[in-house]
């Protein structure tokens, strides 16, 4: 029941496809271990191709609303209603520099369980060996589509997440631009990452002062700060 495939979908899988394989030899068993479902660790990778910038988000459900089965209660359901209104505002959980002039063009929600039949308030009994996943969990999966009219200018990434997710405690992120890739842990306390840049340049944008990195020869890892 995954309905956020978008018609941009075949790239990003074949670019992400790109950054694993990349990443795959720094990869360390601590590493491993923060793939894993972890609660209070969301994913995000960001990948750009010409002048479009698609986002894809993975959290466990406990980590944006604080449970994991179809919503039962009154309050559950407006969790999950509130938690899904702040997802929507892609611009706002994600921003980009400014310079890159990028809009939002599509943001799709997936919660996992909250489109089955089982999410319709009050009309099914409640199974906990079908209300998560077939391994016990339950994520959310976001897709954001951004264009950008000057795409070359894209130099940094600001995470808007923590304000509206006070469970939420990192952010593994990563990202493959046609000028390099690479990725690190961010944190509540410092949730703007600039990427890296062939030529970087000076970014006064809303995500705040600063110089996009300068690409190294072999960035392409997350690391766990």
């Amino acid at each position: 029941m995954n309905r956020i495939r978008t018609t941009y979908v075949a790239s990003l899988t074949a670019i992400t496809m790109c950054l694993a394989v990349a990443t795959a030899s720094a990869e360390d068993t601590g590493q491993r271990q923060q793939g894993a479902h972890v609660h209070g660790i969301a994913h995000i990778t960001l990948a750009a191709e010409g002048p479009k910038v698609l986002v894809e988000l993975t959290s466990p459900a406990a980590s944006l609303i604080g449970f994991e089965h179809a919503p039962r209660t009154d309050e559950e359901h407006a969790t999950l209603a509130l938690a899904k209104e702040n997802l929507m505002a892609g611009d706002a959980m994600i921003r980009l520099n400014i310079e890159a002039r990028c809009r939002l063009e599509a943001a799709e929600i997936d919660a996992g369980f909250a489109d089955s039949e089982q999410s319709e308030h009050g009309t099914h009994a409640h199974d906990p060996e079908t209300d998560h996943g077939e391994d016990g969990h339950a994520d959310f999966h976001v897709v954001y589509t951004f264009a950008c009219d000057r795409p070359e200018e894209l130099g940094s990434a600001a995470l808007g997440l923590f304000s509206g997710f006070p469970a939420l405690e990192r952010v593994l992120f990563q990202y493959v631009t046609a000028e390099g890739q690479g990725g690190r842990s961010l944190r509540r306390v410092h949730p703007l990452y600039f990427l890296c840049r062939s030529k970087p340049r000076p970014l006064l944008g809303r995500t705040g002062a600063g110089a996009a990195r300068r690409c190294a020869t072999n960035p392409a890892r997350v690391d766990a700060v």
